[in-house]
């Protein structure tokens, strides 16, 4: 982890820029800075000043609140030699400070106009301001004031921003993706994306409580590598050393008014406006969120919450038990309701830390609350609490779902065994069968186990209504649950690759539950056609159904968090095929707003993504650190058996970039796995594994292994699985199928599907002029590897066309690209190879394996095929059989 005196500076480069540009005009003029404390006003100081060093002569003037009531206090270390008798004369302090600032005035060259940086510039006293103003009106100098807010600068230079000579910034908190760029600098490795994501929503984006956090937590044990990835391994992050330090101290100038109503909305957060008002306590709030310790929020609720979650829990732990009920009690005496719908759980909390009583339902459903929240702790302790038969299952069931979230599997098994056969209502009865099928998914492949699963929820179905004629309410929670059975059911074939006979039945149900405004069912039957058009190339359509089943997401808040990930991995897919950015990096982080450790759950495949993303843009060192990442997000939670597939592509791209070693373990974990999954997500594995293995040592047999999955995905239909994988083919010097791939690409949808038709186009018609430009040009990035392909096909077409123009053209263009000089390129065109290269070449040749050229050359096996990997690559070839005709043709010498 990176020193204090090595803090990054991330996320204000643009701000920094235009305040440098501010400052070096000339002088008379500058910039104030606005930010609340710790959002990085003093670092960003640092940096310019450094970047001025030499430049003009920079002075920094520190302030305070005690020196606020010292005229020229703050100036204090500037004007040292101004006479005791005349500290208070503003001729002769101007005069003593002009001089520290102009040491060489006398000079026959003007000097230029010095920088003065003051902090906290809200804290100045009126005679330094008034001074400065003058100073800066009379272009003596230059200034950069430093502020929380601009209202609290006096007036003589708040004035100056009005009027324009000073510029005003802003800063604002942290983007996610600059958390996690700041994350990665001061840890120095790999960061799981919920990680960042984390950090940000607890701190809010300031820096210096990030900076805490990161050494709080890694203090504490929480925060730690594995594997060369660094994760949070407990989502409750405790305010202690010197980030409760902190947060204390910004806690500690609150009056004791505004200290109660700070304590009470942090111990029954979300606190409805009305009821602090109620209780008099309008004041305070407004003290409160003008001072950014609580926010409000917009719509008809009005509910106060702090404004990070840092300060409810170190509000919260300052409060003694005894005091905490007090609090409680007033609330009540207020006549509010406590268990509102916005903050049953906390109440439910609360009301247990003060050892007040809480009914069973309201405990089941603060345990349900707790576990959409992906509270586990919350929601066992609910759970634990309920006493009456009554709700008895529906408590096992909510504490199965927490063992489940927590990953003790064993046990959320045990608390299931009955579950099903004994629930006297259809909401315990979904919940059972929705963890039973998370388990049957994380055990094994699971998915010919779906339908058994199916069918027992039909059969619960009927046996609760089998009681008599089901009222109107009952009889639509009927309907739902047997539409979700059917999805359930759907879900098992659609990975099976049953595609099209299950899309003409997700489309019936789809209009059907549309009809019946069952949003349930909705989302589920969206993202599973979402599937299928991503799987059968209707990439925009796909993206459509994923982006409507998130807005479902989004309007059924907290209840339908269990589905976050089932439809997030669907829109990322449709995202990835459609190429758009933008939209994947903003997907990646949907739905986790407000939802601390929510993010952790899907954090492998949203890291997935990521590097799939980066290796589009031809950026595979970075695909590998999110490789990395995501194979350790993936460790920990899998729910769709994505890890085997992220293990095989980051094997292919470590082997790609020469990493062996590295690849070689993702390798061997992945062997080591059983299969788990959608058959697609299985072949793609599969054929990343092999890609790995061709890569390393070039076995004869990858090719056929290659062959094998890409006839699989054919004949099940999963269209998108084949294009990738005979892409991967290509890549790796497999020109069979070129046809079969051009029939595909004119069927699909998406930039990169028309870039792979493209492609084979000009493999097929030889089109030497396209394979150059792909080889040289690169117009699609992400398609380096292809690239060498292309070019040393289009090498090969010109040397056998026998035309001495296109030859040389061609020549001209793999020059300038590899950035060699005519007399480093043999004439006849053909890749130069080492020495050692040709004598194992020639060996080759007259038929020596592997083995024997090694015995012979005294070499090791794994030598020998790296030699003859590159001579591959050099001529263009993937076959022993090819190597001879090769050299002769390009008559190679060194």
């Amino acid at each position: 982890m990176q020193t204090a005196a090595a803090r990054p500076f991330v996320g204000r480069a643009t701000v920094l820029q235009a305040v440098l540009s501010s400052v070096l005009r000339p002088g008379g003029h500058g910039a104030v800075v606005v930010a609340d404390a710790g959002m990085g006003k003093s670092a960003l100081a640092g940096v310019l000043a450094e970047q001025l060093d030499g430049r003009i002569p920079v002075h920094r003037i520190h302030t305070s609140s005690s020196l606020s009531q010292v005229p020229y206090g703050a100036l204090a270390p500037l004007i040292s030699d101004v006479d005791p008798l005349n500290a208070d004369s503003p001729l002769a302090v101007m005069r003593s400070l002009l001089h520290r600032l102009y040491p060489e005035r006398g000079r026959a060259e003007p000097a230029a106009a010095p920088l003065l940086i003051v902090d906290d510039a809200d804290a100045l006293d009126e005679a330094t301001a008034d001074l400065l103003a003058q100073l800066v009106a009379s272009a003596q100098i230059r200034i950069l004031l430093l502020a929380r807010r601009i209202t609290d600068v006096p007036a003589g230079l708040s004035n100056q921003v009005w009027e324009g000579v000073l510029s005003r910034h802003e800063l604002q908190p942290l983007t996610e993706e600059q958390v996690h760029e700041l994350c990665v600098q001061v840890l120095g490795g790999p960061v799981l994306t919920s990680t960042s994501a984390d950090l940000t929503l607890a701190a809010g984006g300031n820096p210096m409580l990030i900076l805490a956090l990161l050494s709080e937590t890694m203090r504490a044990g929480s925060l730690a590598a594995r594997n060369g990835v660094w994760l949070l391994r407990a989502h409750m992050l405790p305010p202690e050393g010197r980030l409760g330090d902190l947060l204390r101290a910004q806690l500690s100038g609150l009056s004791r008014d505004e200290r109660d109503a700070l304590e009470l909305i942090a111990l029954a957060e979300p606190l409805p406006a009305a009821t602090a008002f109620d209780l008099g306590l309008h004041r305070s709030v407004d003290a409160l969120t003008e001072a950014k310790l609580v926010k409000i929020s917009t719509g008809p609720s009005r509910l106060l919450q702090p404004l990070h979650p840092l300060y409810g829990e170190v509000v919260r732990r300052l409060v003694p038990a005894a005091r905490s009920a007090r609090l409680r009690q007033r609330l009540l005496a207020s006549g509010a309701v406590g268990g509102r719908a916005d903050n049953l759980l906390r109440w439910v909390s609360w009301s247990l830390d003060c050892g007040a009583v809480v009914s069973d339902a309201e405990l089941v459903e603060a345990a349900y609350r707790a576990n959409n929240a992906f509270d586990s702790a919350a929601a066992l302790r609910a759970a634990g609490a309920v006493k009456g038969p009554e709700h008895s299952l529906a408590a096992r069931v909510q504490a199965a779902r927490a063992c489940y979230q927590d990953g003790d599997r064993g046990s959320a098994r045990e608390l299931l065994d009955g579950v099903m056969e004994a629930a006297a209502d259809l909401t315990t009865l979904k919940m059972a069968v929705l963890i039973r099928v998370q388990l049957y998914l994380h055990e094994q492949s699971g998915v010919s186990e779906l339908s058994a699963v199916a069918a027992d929820w039909l059969a619960g179905v009927d046996r609760i209504g089998a009681g008599g004629n089901p009222d109107a309410e009952l009889a639509a929670d009927m309907m739902s649950s047997r539409r979700g059975a059917r999805l359930l059911d759907l879900m098992g074939r659609v990975s099976h690759g049953e595609l099209q006979p299950a899309e003409e039945e997700l489309t019936e149900i789809l209009a059907d539950a549309r009809q019946a405004g069952d949003d349930e069912a909705i989302l589920v039957a969206e993202a599973l056609l979402a599937e299928i058009f991503t799987a059968t190339g209707r990439v925009r359509g796909s993206y459509a159904l994923s982006q409507d089943a998130l807005a479902v997401l989004d309007r059924g808040g907290h209840r339908f968090m269990s589905y976050y990930h089932f439809v997030l991995q669907r829109h990322l897919a449709a995202l990835l095929w459609l190429g758009d950015w933008d939209s994947l990096q903003a997907a990646a982080q949907h739905g986790t707003a407000g939802v601390f450790g929510a993010l952790v759950r899907v954090a492998g495949v949203v890291d997935l993504a990521v590097a799939v993303m980066h290796l589009r843009r031809d950026d595979p060192a970075g695909a590998l650190n999110y490789l990395s990442a995501a194979v350790e997000g993936l460790r920990t939670h899998d729910d769709e058996g994505m890890l085997p597939l992220a293990l095989a592509l980051g094997a292919f791209v470590a082997a790609s970039v020469g990493r062996r070693e590295q690849a070689e373990e993702l390798l061997a974990e992945g062997a080591g796995l059983q299969p788990r999954g959608a058959v697609g997500y299985q072949l793609l594995s599969r054929g990343y594994s092999v890609g790995a293995c061709s890569v390393l040592s070039m076995p004869r047999d990858a090719p056929q292994q290659l062959r094998d999955s890409i006839d699989e995905a054919e004949r099940l239909g999963f269209m998108a699985v084949e294009l990738e994988l005979r892409i991967l083919a290509l890549m790796l010097g497999d020109l069979d199928g070129l046809g079969r791939l051009v029939k595909i690409t004119e069927e699909f949808e998406g930039q990169q599907a028309q870039t792979a038709g493209r492609l084979a186009r000009a493999f097929l018609d030889e089109d030497v002029e396209e394979l150059l430009r792909f080889g040289v040009d690169q117009m699609e990035p992400g398609w380096g590897r292809l690239a060498k392909r292309c070019s040393d096909e289009a090498l090969r077409l010109a040397r056998a066309n026998g035309d001495r123009a296109l030859l040389q053209r061609v020549h001209k263009a793999l020059n300038k690209k590899n950035g060699h000089s005519p007399d480093q390129v043999l004439q006849t065109g053909a890749p130069l190879l080492t020495r050692r290269e040709r004598d194992i070449a020639a060996l080759v040749m007259q038929g020596y394996r592997n083995a024997e050229i090694a015995e012979r050359l005294f070499l090791s096996v794994r030598t020998v095929e790296g030699h003859i990997y590159r001579t591959f690559e050099k001529l263009g070839i993937s076959r022993r059989e090819d190597l001879k005709q090769d050299l002769l043709t390009g008559n190679n010498q060194g």
